[in-house]
């Protein structure tokens, strides 16, 4: 959806597409061992930061009544930024992760 403001204030705005993409998905993870941590930062590596889009397993959405309506065909993620990782104690972290959705 694209927004346009007429200098008398008026405001129109465009459906580029039925499909939903810029959405954004906030993942946290608590108390990882470090090995998990290096999985998490390695997959980020691996995608090229936030050039390479993949897909996201069923299990993610776990708990919601109708996520097919959230990620339609074709929708896949990037990273919208680096993992943020706060260590707890030597070995054990919190993962942070934010993604954007986006239609190949």
């Amino acid at each position: 959806m694209s927004t346009f403001t007429t200098m008398s204030g008026h405001e129109t705005r465009v459906l580029l597409g039925p499909d939903p993409i810029g959405t954004m998905l906030s993942l946290q993870f608590a108390n990882l061992k470090e090995a998990v941590v290096l999985q998490i930062t390695g997959h980020y590596q691996g995608q090229r930061g936030g050039f390479d889009a993949f897909a996201l397993p069923a299990e993610v959405f776990a708990g919601m009544a109708n996520y097919a309506s959230v990620t339609p065909a074709g929708q896949v993620w990037r990273y919208a930024a680096a993992p943020q990782i706060e260590w707890h104690s030597p070995g054990v972290a919190t993962v942070s992760v934010e993604l954007t959705a986006v239609i190949e």
